[in-house]
């Protein structure tokens, strides 16, 4: 199942596809492919339609254009940056696996895709300067290679803040309830965060100030409890399909106003 807008190219590659399965063995793809025919869902003249994917598919295109600016790509090194771009972005946590912050793995989607998390690659920096790389029979492919790396991270930056905007405004659209409630999992935003990690954790304790207004939380995380403030905190994607029973979004148990276990 595909979705999409009705843009023309889209509509397009549906007309040929159904022309290439009206010709073909569709068994055959079939075994040979592990494939079945694909439906292509069109929502025609609605671009609010499918709101989601259409705001994560912004989310991706803003920074992937500045990041890029004029600069040329060839295919090879433009399917490398998308494939990775996708893996980002399936590896953004919506919960996590147990009950337990302190576990420290999230449900991704590449949970549903794959059936396991990201298995990423170790992040290598590579000094251009070096007399190895001077002296290498391989230059320009160490340059383009360092050139990707250095797209990706620029592009993780970019991303990451676009993406977190998103879960803030849907918060504000979404949930107007004056404070946090204990037990809710979080997105904490950090500086300087490695590309594909995503700090979370889980609201223990409120923080109020002298006008019992709270703007800090301590937070259970896997390196412990710690403290933000509110403006670093966002709730994750599984928070918002959850009904608290007032119509506000909640990821856990709220009422206590102490430590939980």
């Amino acid at each position: 199942m595909i979705q999409s807008d009705n843009f023309r190219t889209f509509k397009n590659a549906e007309r040929e596809l159904q022309e290439l399965f009206k010709t073909l063995d569709i068994e055959q793809i079939s075994r040979e492919m592990n494939t079945c025919r694909i439906h292509w869902s069109i929502t025609e003249r609605a671009p609010w339609a499918g709101g989601y994917w259409e705001r994560l598919v912004k989310s991706i295109k803003a920074p992937l254009r500045k990041v890029l600016g004029r600069t040329t790509l060839d295919f090879d090194e433009l399917r490398t940056v998308l494939c990775e771009i996708e893996a980002q972005v399936n590896s953004r946590p919506l919960t996590f696996v147990g009950d337990d912050a302190a576990d420290g793995e999230a449900l991704t989607p590449f949970h549903f895709l794959t059936g396991r998390g990201h298995q990423a690659l170790p992040e290598r920096k590579v000094d251009l300067r070096t007399n190895e790389s001077r002296e290498s029979q391989e230059p320009d492919l160490r340059k383009r290679w360092a050139y990707q790396q250095s797209v990706l991270a620029h592009f993780w930056k970019r991303w990451r803040q676009e993406y977190i905007v998103t879960l803030s405004s849907r918060k504000k659209w979404l949930n107007s309830r004056p404070e946090p409630q204990i037990g809710d999992i979080v997105l904490i935003s950090e500086d300087n965060v490695p590309r594909g990690r995503w700090p979370m954790g889980r609201i223990v304790r409120k923080c109020p100030g002298n006008d019992s207004v709270t703007r800090t939380v301590q937070l259970k995380t896997v390196k412990g409890l710690i403290t933000r403030p509110l403006a670093r905190l966002h709730l994750l994607e599984a928070a918002y399909r959850g009904d608290s029973g007032d119509g506000l979004p909640s990821m856990g148990a709220a009422g206590c106003s102490g430590q939980s276990g």
